[in-house]
């Protein structure tokens, strides 16, 4: 078997990243344009810029590629006013000038700017940001990496020092430097920035705990070992001010907020940064030649490791791109199937029946679609598979620690995929989750009884629903049960963690729900009777919902029911959010064990 640092994952990133490549953008202030070519002379650039460009123009013409390139200078209108991303909608991958002014010194505000704008849209970039550096000098890319993590992330809190402590530590140092002078520059220049970063990105708070050691700071720690005993400072306190220093200069270059799923590494000449949209390496102009750029690319895609269902989804959209249509055209030829869909389509009146409607036609496009284009995407898959099967731990390779770790959560997040799914329609249906005054119900009225509409003039309508029970609760109702069976005094007491390990014991036993309410994005496991092992009756409940069950944008709904006070009967409208809708299989599963239980027979039985 191969180990991890052996396994070659770049023949699959090449599949699902560069070989879709079909357009390429370059905007770089020292290439000739079109506009440039017809508007005046080539003699106007140097033969070193135009040679780069044709190389650039042959390896797009090439077979390996065959890709589209368009090339901007940097001086056009949407550029100098940050809004060529939009042109680059179509573009899937950008070769990045950084000094788009001329100069090759300083911060760029509109290289970045284009970065950070491609960062928020939804289309998904790769960009090799192909640069110089600050000073020209090969290798130099350091800066420009630091300018890019910087402008796509909040400024760290860590490096925030409030004026008081900033007093303290700058008071020890004034009296350090009496015994060392220059000690102030030593333990600002004792850790670069791009290592800094690279602590505070993976470490974050933790860096300034007593007890944190990285060899990264074994300089910080060798002057900290030189500090006189008379002066009493702790070494978190000087290392925050480290950073504090180090971070001051790029406060303004800093985001309002962190871009989403923001990360980043680097790896020797090797480096990348990466978001929710968009993947950037930066790479020196003197060290990699543009024959390189895939290369390149490919090897920080690479050092990224990226989860194979990244790449799965990836080949996916790319299947859709260059067979969509083909697909497209099978699906429609069946003539007759199109046909009854479209006039379930067209048949619904209210604004809210047409949004359903139009996502239940979409879910049944989408899974043709997905059967047409099955078998290209079900061979890269396998193939991918097979590779992942030769390398010891793959899951380590991909998965961190912590996540690997936590395999409570894993199964609850899987078994709430299999259970539970995103609220779809616009009115009650069979399955869907209530909560009002702290508790949970299950609606459990067949699908047939709820359709809006086919009572008309009856603005109610009546429903069952089903009490759910909180599975810890449930499962403390189990133990009791237990505990009196076995004539035992008393149960060894369980934390959480094994609480949770017993419920998903009864995982299989078709008596829990797993939803995730989307405000609340946690995973909660419901019982679908009063205790986990399902012996007792569900605890069911007649009562009528307003509107026809339509409910509002919020996904609210009033009911009504009958509840019994002194002897008489009082009707109580209350207001209930849907929180959950169960897959329909399960939910018929549960409807099925609701109607054995009121179907019940044995009333004259005896024992």
């Amino acid at each position: 078997m191969l180990n991890n640092s052996t396994f070659d994952y770049k023949p699959h990133l090449k599949s699902a990243y560069i070989d879709p490549i079909r357009t390429v953008t370059v905007i770089d202030d020292e290439y000739p344009t079109i506009d440039d070519l017809i508007l005046s002379s080539k003699d106007d650039f140097s033969q070193e810029n135009i040679y780069r460009l044709k190389e650039i123009i042959d390896i797009s013409r090439s077979e390996e590629y065959n890709w589209l390139l368009d090339v901007y200078n940097g001086k056009e209108q949407k550029v100098q006013e940050g809004t060529v991303s939009n042109r680059l909608y179509h573009s899937d991958l950008l070769i990045l000038d950084y000094h788009l002014d001329g100069e090759d010194s300083g911060y760029c505000k509109k290289s970045i700017d284009i970065i950070k704008n491609l960062s928020e849209n939804r289309h998904f970039n790769i960009v090799a940001v192909h640069t110089k550096g600050y000073d020209g000098q090969k290798g130099s890319v350091n800066e420009v990496l630091i300018d890019i993590i910087t402008s796509l992330q909040k400024r760290p809190t860590i490096s925030i020092l409030n004026e008081k402590i900033k007093s303290k530590v700058d008071d020890s140092l004034d009296e350090w430097e009496i015994d060392e002078p220059g000690i102030r520059d030593d333990l600002v220049n004792s850790i670069s920035t791009i290592d800094l970063l690279s602590l505070i990105h993976k470490y974050d708070s933790d860096l300034c705990s007593g007890n944190f050691q990285n060899e990264t700071l074994d300089v910080f720690y060798d002057i900290y070992g030189r500090k006189p005993d008379s002066i009493n400072i702790q070494k978190p306190l000087i290392l925050k001010w480290i950073i504090s220093e180090k971070l001051e200069r790029y406060a303004d270059q800093f985001n309002d907020k962190t871009s989403k799923f923001f990360d980043w590494g680097i790896n020797n000449d090797c480096n990348w940064i990466k978001t929710e949209d968009l993947f950037i390496t930066v790479l020196g102009k003197k060290d990699t030649p543009i024959s390189e750029i895939p290369n390149q690319l490919l090897e920080a895609l690479s050092n990224s490791k990226p989860h194979p269902h990244k790449l799965i989804l990836s080949k996916l959209r790319s299947e859709i791109e260059s067979n969509g249509s083909y697909a497209a055209s099978n699906i429609l030829n069946k003539k007759f199937l199109q046909a009854a869909w479209l006039k379930e389509l067209l048949e619904n009146k209210d604004e809210h029946a047409i949004k359903t409607a139009a996502w239940q036609a979409v879910t049944k496009l989408w899974e043709e679609l997905a059967y047409e284009i099955k078998v290209g995407l079900d061979q890269f898959t396998i193939n991918l598979v097979r590779e992942l099967k030769k390398i010891d731990s793959p899951l380590d390779y991909f998965i961190d620690k912590s996540t690997l770790d936590d395999e409570l959560e894993q199964i609850k997040h899987a078994n709430c995929f299999s259970c539970s799914k995103k609220i779809t329609s616009h009115h009650l249906v069979t399955g869907h989750v209530l909560k009002f005054k702290n508790n949970h119900w299950l609606c459990l009225t067949p699908m047939c009884d709820l359709v809006p509409g086919q009572k008309n003039g009856n603005n109610l309508l009546p429903v069952t629903l089903v009490k759910m029970y909180d599975a810890k609760v449930a499962l403390i109702n189990t133990r009791q049960n237990m505990q009196k069976e076995l004539n035992l005094d008393s149960l060894p007491p369980i934390n959480d963690d094994e609480a949770i390990r017993q419920i998903l014991n009864y995982s299989t036993q078709n008596n829990l729900l797993f939803i995730q309410p989307e405000l609340d994005g946690k995973i909660q496991i419901l019982s679908f009777t009063v205790g986990l092992d399902g012996k007792a009756n569900p605890k069911a409940m007649d009562c009528y919902i307003e509107n026809q069950g339509i409910f509002s944008e919020e996904n609210t709904i009033t009911l009504k029911y009958a509840e019994p006070t002194n002897n008489e009967m009082n009707v109580t409208s209350v207001e209930a959010k849907i929180v959950a809708e169960l897959r329909y299989e399960y939910a018929l599963n549960l409807l099925g064990r609701l109607g054995v239980s009121k179907s019940r027979v044995g009333l004259d039985f005896i024992n």
